[in-house]
């Protein structure tokens, strides 16, 4: 999500497991939510990014208030049954 390393655009980074533990932890440090974009008092991280199986499932941008959301039709289908606003829901300035 961010701009090239000296690493070619790789580098090793440590990764946590998403589970109960870890969800207290990021609510703790992002009260705010997952486009936060100061954490909170003794945060160090900011734009978290979920992985599934390896693969991005979401990356966010906090200081643009952006996210990238990879999920299935299935997933999508029911964020929008719940009212979770998406991209194409969003008002367009003309």
């Amino acid at each position: 999500m961010s701009g090239p390393t000296a690493d070619e655009l790789t580098r090793s980074t440590q990764v946590w497991e998403l589970n109960h533990s870890t969800i207290e932890a990021l609510m703790q440090a992002l009260p705010g939510g997952l486009l936060q974009y100061e954490p909170g008092e003794g945060g160090w991280f900011e734009d978290p990014v979920l992985y599934r199986e390896g693969r991005l499932m979401l990356g966010t941008l906090s200081h643009e208030a952006f996210a990238v959301l990879c999920i299935s039709e299935a997933e999508c289908a029911e964020l929008d049954a719940a009212g979770f606003p998406n991209h194409d829901s969003l008002p367009r300035i003309g």
